[in-house]
């Protein structure tokens, strides 16, 4: 038996419950415990009509020529999703738009597909390798060929005051403008909530002392009685502000536990940066190259060497 190419193997694939239950029962597709299919395998869901659903199945050419099973480019990319090992997922936070967006890519033997439903129609896309896949991820962010600006480690506290004068750049504002500017005052002020009082926050000196040190390193500039954020930051403060956010998690599906990685992006129109957690509670804030960027996704999507024996 030989298989029928005439679809899009280009193009996602749509299957609607009916076609689903079909493929599961006879090309023998069994969903393991993570998989967003796992549910047909849970109910032992059959079509209701097998007739009607192997001739879509057929007309769509989706089956082997002259028989039941799935044709193998439509086998590629079920396998995947349903014996999955591990899932990689885009989650972008809504920023200005107030939609945030999420793709899922389910991973088994180092092949990826991303997966989607919307009620009974569920979509497939094309099988990547991990390193295609990690491409992919990245192919949407603008890096610069090499970085501008030298990684910036910050204690949890120059972090708290660098996120209030990014939090105070305004959209549109030229840089320099006097409306940038703000006097410690101004920024004790962003805490004089109750709620802000009663949570720990450091004292008036302790943030006196944050601002003269991001003074210091160059990242606020104007006089001490009134300070602002260094107009190269300004973008990257927009996207802070707007909690513009992009994650890229991997989950690895062990028996006792998941294992989890991932990599906290902010990107800009012409830079993407990384933010990390620091052991000692700060924050690095780290502009990625055009090659940095492809490592450190990379390093999240790819499979993790095997500590076995070799």
């Amino acid at each position: 038996m030989t298989a029928r190419t005439s679809h899009d193997t280009a193009a996602p694939l749509t299957l609607d419950d009916e076609e689903l239950a079909f493929l599961r029962v006879a090309c023998e597709l069994f969903a393991g415990p993570e998989s967003p299919l796992r549910y047909l395998e849970d109910a032992a869901r059959e079509p209701a009509d097998w007739r009607a659903s192997f001739a879509r199945l057929s007309q769509r050419r989706l089956l082997v020529e002259g028989g039941v099973r799935a044709a193998p480019d439509v086998a590629a990319r079920l396998t995947p999703v349903a014996e999955c090992a591990a899932r990689v997922c885009l989650l972008v936070a809504p920023g200005r738009s107030g939609h945030s967006q999420r793709r899922d890519f389910y991973l088994a033997e180092g092949r990826g597909v991303e997966y989607s439903r919307q009620g009974g129609v569920h979509c497939f896309g094309v099988v990547h390798g991990e390193s295609e896949l990690a491409a992919l991820l990245c192919g949407s962010l603008v890096a610069q060929r090499e970085a501008r600006m030298p990684p910036l480690a910050l204690s949890a506290g120059d972090y708290l005051v660098f996120a209030v004068f990014a939090r105070d750049v305004r959209e549109g504002a030229p840089a320099g403008a006097a409306g940038d500017a703000m006097s410690i005052d101004e920024v004790l002020a962003y805490f004089d909530e109750p709620e802000a009082k009663s949570s720990g926050l450091p004292e008036s000196d302790a943030f006196a002392e944050s601002v003269a040190a991001l003074a210091a390193r160059g990242v606020l500039v104007g006089k001490l009685d009134g300070q602002r954020l260094d107009p190269a930051f300004h973008a990257l403060a927009r996207e802070l502000a707007a909690d513009h956010q992009h994650t890229i998690s991997r989950y690895d599906f062990f028996d006792e536990q998941w294992l989890t990685r991932e990599v906290h992006l902010f990107p800009t129109s012409d830079a993407v940066f990384r933010f990390a957690a620091e052991s000692d509670g700060g924050v690095l804030i780290e502009e990625l190259s055009q090659s940095a960027l492809a490592a450190k996704v990379g390093a999240v999507v790819g499979t993790l060497p095997s500590v076995l024996g070799a």
